[in-house]
């Protein structure tokens, strides 16, 4: 068993009120290799939300087989806070640094949050790749829980055929939807 660390933990209290609520937004944190999990409590323990959706994989070992918990997007938690509470955030032992585009911290949607949070409650088979995917037809869902998300469809050579793009982390979501749920988007209303 290993000792107890002396640390003294910071806990950010704040009253949300409904102007704070609205100046709260997501923003992904990149962490260390395999730190999310410790990272993702570490600011919980601040008093500051955050969320690591978890997936299952099922992992071969040279004696067995095992299913286990592994980080969706692995290196990155995703934090819902205002800028003011970033050093305490980066002060965790494990967080590395909030994603930026053109020098700006990058806004992650609650929408894309919300997405992320119906694809791991509904256990809906997924693969999370960095992988550019050629551009194809851009489709929108027509029933499902997935009802209303635009995304493109792919052709791969998986069971996968539906990806929907999180820009801010240059990552896509590849989903298995039936087709017939899928409809294609006028080119026109694409823009």
């Amino acid at each position: 068993m290993r000792p107890a660390k002396n640390k003294t933990t910071v806990r950010i209290i704040r009253r949300i009120t409904p102007d704070s609520q609205k100046a709260l937004k997501w923003y992904a944190l990149k962490t260390k290799s395999r730190a999310e999990k410790k990272v993702h409590e570490e600011i919980q323990e601040l008093g500051v939300e955050s969320y690591m959706p978890i997936s299952r994989e099922l992992r071969q070992w040279s004696d067995r087989r095992k299913w286990v918990e592994v980080p969706m997007f692995r290196s990155y938690v995703f934090v819902r806070t205002t800028n003011q509470y970033f050093q305490k955030v980066l002060e965790i032992d494990g967080a590395v640094h909030f994603v930026k585009f053109n020098n700006e911290h990058a806004v992650i949607q609650d929408e894309q949050i919300d997405l992320i949070r119906k694809i791991v409650d509904n256990k809906i088979r997924f693969e999370v790749t960095a992988d550019s995917f050629e551009p194809g037809d851009k489709v929108i869902v027509t029933d499902g829980p997935f009802k209303g998300q635009k995304g493109e469809w792919i052709q791969k050579k998986t069971k996968y055929n539906i990806c929907i793009t999180i820009h801010q982390l240059n990552m896509s979501i590849s989903l298995e939807i039936p087709a017939a749920y899928v409809e294609k988007i006028p080119e026109e209303a694409t823009g």
